[in-house]
């Protein structure tokens, strides 16, 4: 195993055993004298169950803490249960094994506590539960020794972490209905209830309080059962497919498996395969069989392929992006992804692929087959869209990221289109893989031998426990680099890289001259150059001779002023934060220095009862419930930036989606007792979460301008700002399995317009035909009417003679929102959508009125609006040490506008014991759901007419009457009037919505824009006119608003450049939308669909995007090439349609954080901080990505050349 020839080892000094047996000369293998002697040499299994090959055992996670030490160390001595007394022994590496053991590798806290604080189960964010052993198999508290100083707690190092408790303890952190107290005695299995009314079943969790029975917290229960970044290095890989071949402890890194036949991810170790077999020399191993290292040798030449069975996910920072590789989203090039008719699996060959897939639509995909699964790249060259990668951890598919522009065209390294059509697409296009990946580097030539073992601390976030940074190789504009460590984890003084050495016997780094060389940790003679930082500003150095252009960009971006105009020259290190506009003191270097990042917006986690499996951890005890794991939408064309946790020194960073969890519990009688549902915080921000993080894709061309975080002098980046800033662009948006219409008079529906299993494919559309091919082939038969709803009349039942008439309507959590014209303001209980145990699944109230009143009367309510679509609550108690932000008061109510009263704010007031706002609805308490009104707004009659509003940030802004007003919300309970748009530049307006810095209004001469960068100083554009003849509804999308128009149908309109939109399309369907009133849209897997209320033609469901009819859908805004697929008729005309969930959204146009974010001392810009990319001294601030102004003199004196080997040889030099 050790090649090192100054150890002498043998077999049973690591893996124990016999040394002294010896076979009977003559006795063949298989012959009972070899049998007997094999016996009794090796250590006897006390599980042979589990070991029935000399192959690693597939998914065997907990089972091993089941077999004994001696086996364990036996079967592999770089398991954590046995390396002490075998890689630790004889002071061999007890200080490596030391610290493995408390690394996060091992013991894996991040993702546990982003989930239990995300969503609410556990009150601290700072992690408290990791995962580790002792020899004996049992969960142990780990500790940090000595106990961390004040320092190292800022830092991120934790004091100890706790084994993850059974998951009986936990108490529901987000009381849905089901949850909440009062139901009756609990269902037996089998045995019926006879008193349950019918159509309306009991919820039966517990007839005690919370924690009791089934009445606890799916979280816990799911971080057991659920595969997510599991398993970690106490337990073995699960080896049953390639990128999943791996073992466990030491021998997890440094024995290496064949799991991907690519070159640049695996290096030499390519040319084994991607089926982790044996090329050993020993007889007894099948050459055959999967499971088995390369060779049986330890080294420390591990190539990223090694990295990557388990980097591929959230818990372990998607490092796969380091290759170049994203999730597959179940829909590009799907045609071969799927068989051309429907499976049906049984329950025993469905048990089988969720042990290997946790994720739902693996069961209709070929994918889960081993064999299609480990040659999928053999589809490569028929691919149209995308190509796929040789390793599937997790059973997943990998596609490629390719370079585009923002409207999805494909581009070569000169930035020229590569038509879609063009059969070398793929070849011509840049393939974005990190910079570092492309000169030959591995994960190993930048990590270094802490950043993998850790140092024997306990960390509770990835970049805490990283001790490299990038100046710590490239230097700073000051100087070169000092080649010394300089992360959060580094030890005092970092650690010296010029005395670091390869497996080969050469240095790791070495100067020549004034160039720094690196040489591969991987692949014997391979060496690159490190580029200075100080030399990329300098136009005399040689690096900026050879590379000019990319020298000139370093330099602007380097050493601009913070007044946008004076760059060239650097400026002293204790000086940059006070003069540079991009200091390294405010930005991390990712933040420019990223080609694209990983965008993964919402995760379904469906939970079943009747699903007997084991837990992954711990006892690994079987339990009935168990829970997939269903990614929703993933692409790759965001870029946001957000602020760093405490330990990065809350610097601007990129951001991305962490997990916008939506949850369901199906029970033992398969009924949906709550489904697709939000979660909300510990603190009370939104549990869609968010992370800022190291994109891992450093590209030398394609990295960030300035016009990708400014407004560009051109003025067409209004979108993308929205989404840099993480305000949202509705692209991303979640409607899910039900659409809900408003059809006045006639009340509401709840219109199926998605499939129920994974993956949730919209009826009639692409993804649709490729996954349920019959039920596509049955929609189609039937004229693609959409057949199954659910209605409610809209009256409550003292209504006699129906007075309401829904006008508008606004969906969330387990609540409808929405205007009833003369009935005014009521929330409809929606819990039960799902639940098919119900006959009537829409009412008013559970109870009898005295019980609950969810209205609030106003004379002719015309509008209704959440100030978000999140669940977010603002009255949960604080804790100082999780660093959070105050939710603003504006998000603890619901507005509503009146023809006659104009803005009416409902909730309660602050000091009601009906909890302040509508946190009654969040409470889990049923006994206190009584709502009132807060407030009443209509200054001087200002608001007369009121028909719509937008909520944005701390300003509403109300369409009515006298034309566009903007009405301050910083007081919910105190508005005020700050300015009116009236005529001639708004005549009765209609709608409005808002987008980053314009508000975009329909009114009776058509679509109309509105300047709100000072939003109290609205600046109407009156050139900026789309003229429309009957425009109504309205919803912005990224670079498109789009509108109904009445009989022209849809009108899609181009606001690329807000001052300067055009029509780009009107979509009518063969004219058979002709009676338009709303639309939304949203985003389903990779595709974009519109949901339009066409009068008395029902609801329309239009796909906008598609892989087959939009070769350009994976850009930040393609060009909509609609196509009607799905139409339902309601009972009454469809007027309004409720908007889905903001999944980019993380923060309002004021700068209050509304979504969580992951790391403690993490958020999202506040309004001054988005201010300063766009305004400067209360002015709008543009900029080109070529500089406007000259440079000042060179930054720095050409250098001496140095000759390239000095006499003596090699010569070791320090940065000047």
């Amino acid at each position: 195993m050790h090649v090192a020839t100054t150890v002498k080892l043998a077999c049973i000094d690591c893996h124990g055993g016999r040394g002294d047996v010896v076979r009977a000369a003559g006795a063949a293998p298989g012959s009972p004298a070899y049998e007997e002697a094999k016996r009794a040499a090796h250590v006897a299994p006390t599980r042979p169950d589990l070991w029935t090959s000399p192959a690693n055992p597939e998914r065997a996670y907990a089972q091993t803490l089941g077999e004994s030490a001696a086996y364990v160390r036996f079967v592999n001595p770089g398991d954590l249960r046995a390396a002490r007394v075998s890689c630790g022994q004889g002071g061999c590496h007890e200080a490596e094994v030391a610290q493995v053991e408390k690394s996060m590798m091992t013991t894996g806290p991040m993702l546990w506590a982003a989930a239990l604080y995300n969503n609410g189960a556990f009150p601290l964010k700072q992690p408290r539960f990791g995962e580790s052993y002792d020899e004996e198999g049992r969960p142990r508290r780990l500790f940090t020794v000595p106990a961390p100083t004040p320092e190292d707690l800022r830092r991120g190092v934790l004091p100890f972490l706790d084994p993850l408790p059974r998951f009986e303890i936990g108490q529901p952190s987000n009381v849905l209905r089901i949850f909440e107290r009062g139901q009756q005695r609990p269902l037996e299995l089998g045995i019926p209830f006879v008193d349950e009314p019918p159509g309306k079943p009991a919820n039966r969790l517990s007839q005690r309080g919370l924690g009791t029975l089934n009445r606890t917290d799916p979280v816990w229960l799911n971080l057991q059962r659920t595969r997510l970044l599991d398993p970690m290095l106490s337990f073995l890989g699960t080896n049953d497919g390639p990128g999943d071949y791996r073992s466990s402890g030491c021998s997890a890194c440094h024995v290496i498996y064949a799991n991907d036949r690519s070159p640049a991810h695996s290096g030499p170790y390519a040319a084994f395969g991607n089926r982790a077999r044996s090329v050993t020399e020993d007889p007894t191993i099948r050459r055959d069989e999967s499971g088995h290292p390369i060779r049986h040798v330890f080294t420390n030449s591990i190539p990223s392929s090694q990295c990557v069975t388990c980097h591929h996910h959230p818990g372990t920072t998607v490092t796969n992006s380091y290759l170049g590789y994203t999730w597959w989203d179940n829909e590009t090039d799907g045609e071969l992804m799927y068989p051309d008719r429907e499976r049906r699996l049984g329950a025993e060959e469905t048990h089988r692929i969720q042990l290997r897939n946790p994720e739902g639509a693996s069961l209709r995909g070929k994918w889960s087959d081993p064999e299609f699964l480990a040659n999928v790249t053999d589809l490569n060259p028929r691919l149209t869209r995308t190509q796929f990668a040789d390793f599937h951890g997790h059973g997943w598919i990998f596609r490629a990221v390719y370079k585009q522009d923002r409207k999805g065209r494909l581009l070569d390294a000169d930035n020229r289109v590569v038509p879609h059509d063009d059969p070398d697409r793929f070849k011509k296009a840049v393939h974005l893989k990190d910079i570092h990946l492309e000169k030959g580097m591995h994960c190993t030539d930048c990590h270094f031998k802490q950043d993998a073992h850790g140092n024997g601390k306990l960390y509770g976030e990835v970049r805490a426990a990283v001790e490299i940074g990038c100046v710590d190789c490239h230097g700073t504009i000051q100087a070169r680099t000092e080649l010394k460590t300089s992360g959060p984890a580094a030890p005092r003084g970092g650690t010296d890289l010029s005395t670091l050495r390869t497996p080969f016997g050469q240095r790791r780094f070495q100067w020549r001259g004034d160039t720094l060389v690196q040489r591969s940790m991987v692949t014997r003679d391979l060496e690159w150059p490190v580029p200075q930082t100080a030399d990329t500003i300098d136009p005399a150095s040689a690096w900026s001779v050879a590379n000019p252009e990319k020298a000139a960009r370093s330099r602007y971006a380097k050493t601009l002023r913070r007044d946008g105009a004076t760059w060239g020259d650097a400026v002293p290190r204790d000086q940059e934060a006070r003069e540079l506009a991009h200091a390294d003191a405010r930005m991390t270097c990712q933040a420019c220095h990223t080609s694209w990042v990983t965008s993964c917006f919402g995760c379904h986690l469906p939970m079943k009862a009747n699903q007997r499996k084991p837990a992954l951890h711990n006892e690994g005890q079987l339990q009935r419930n168990w829970t997939s794991y269903n990614f929703q939408t993933i692409r790759d064309d965001v870029f946001m930036l957000a602020i760093d946790p405490t330990v990065m020194n809350h610097r601007i960073s990129p951001a991305r989606s962490s997990c916008a969890v939506l949850v369901g519990s199906q029970n033992q009688n398969r009924e949906w007792v709550y489904s697709q549902q939000q979660t909300v915080s510990s603190e009370g921000l939104s549990g869609h979460a968010f992370s800022t993080f190291v994109p891992h894709t450093v590209r030398a061309t394609e990295t960030r301008g300035c016009a990708d975080c400014h407004v560009s002098a051109q003025n067409d980046n209004n979108a993308w700002m929205a989404q840099l800033t993480m305000q949202g662009t509705n692209f991303y948006n979640f409607l899910g399995r039900y659409v809900f219409v408003g059809e006045g008079k006639a009340g509401f529906e709840a219109v199926v317009v998605t499939e129920q299993d994974e993956p949730q494919a919209v009826i009639g559309s692409y993804l649709h035909r490729l996954a349920y091919p019959s039920a596509h082939a049955a929609h189609e038969k039937r004229d693609r009417v959409l057949t199954e709803r659910h209605r409610h009349r809209g009256s409550d039942v003292l209504d006699l003679f129906g007075r309401d008439e829904i006008l508008s309507l606004q969906l969330r959590g387990e609540y409808l929102y929405t205007a009833n014209g003369p009935g005014g303001f009521r929330a409809y209980d929606v819990a039960q959508i799902d639940q098919k145990g119900y006959s009537q699944r829409l009412f008013t109230a559970p109870v009898s009125p005295l019980g609950q009143r969810l209205y609030v009367k106003t004379r002719y309510a015309t509008a209704v609006a959440s100030p978000s679509t999140l669940a977010v609550d603002p009255t949960r108690t604080r804790l100082p040490e999780n660093q959070e932000q105050p939710i603003h008061l504006v998000y603890a109510f619901i507005y509503v506008t009146d023809r006659y009263e104009g803005l009416v704010v409902i909730g309660n007031k602050l000091d009601s014991p009906n909890r302040p706002g509508v946190a009654t609805l969040l409470d889990g308490d049923p006994a206190n759901n009584f709502l009132e009104r807060a407030a009443t707004f209509n200054p001087n009659g200002a608001l007369n007419g009121a028909v719509n509003l937008t909520v944005a940030g701390t300003h509403a802004y109300v369409a009515a009457d006298s034309g566009l007003s903007v009405i301050s919300l910083d007081d919910p309970l105190e508005p005020r009037l700050l300015a009116t748009v009236g005529a001639p530049h708004v005549v009765k307006p209609r709608a409005v919505q808002v987008q980053f810095r314009y508000a975009f209004v329909t009114d009776s001469e058509g679509l109309k824009v509105i300047d709100i960068t000072v939003p109290a100083r609205p600046r109407p554009v009156p050139e900026a006119t789309v003229r429309l003849a009957d425009a109504r509804g309205l919803y912005l999308v990224r670079t498109y608003a789009y509108v109904a128009a009445g009989r022209q149908g849809l009108a899609i309109v181009d606001i690329e450049r807000p001052e300067a939109p055009r029509l780009d399309q009107v979509f009518d369907a063969g004219g058979a939308i002709d009676d338009a009133h709303d639309v939304k849209v949203g985003m389903t897997n990779a595709s974009l669909f519109a949901y339009v209320a066409d009068g008395a033609n029902g609801l329309r469901v239009i796909q906008l995007t598609s892989p087959a009819d939009t070769p350009t859908y994976l850009g930040f805004s393609p060009r909509p090439t609609p196509r009607l697929i799905a139409t339902a008729r309601t009972a009454g005309r469809a007027l309004a349609v409720s908007e889905g969930t903001d999944r980019d959204r993380a923060v309002d146009e004021s700068g209050n954080q509304i979504a969580v974010f992951n790391r403690v001392g993490s958020r999202p810009f506040n309004r001054a901080e988005m201010e300063r990319l766009y305004l400067r001294d209360g002015r709008l601030y543009t900029v080109s990505d070529e500089p406007a102004t000259k440079p000042r003199a060179p930054a720095a004196p050409r250098r001496e050349e140095q000759p390239t080997e000095p006499p003596a040889g090699p010569r070791l030099r320090r940065g000047r």
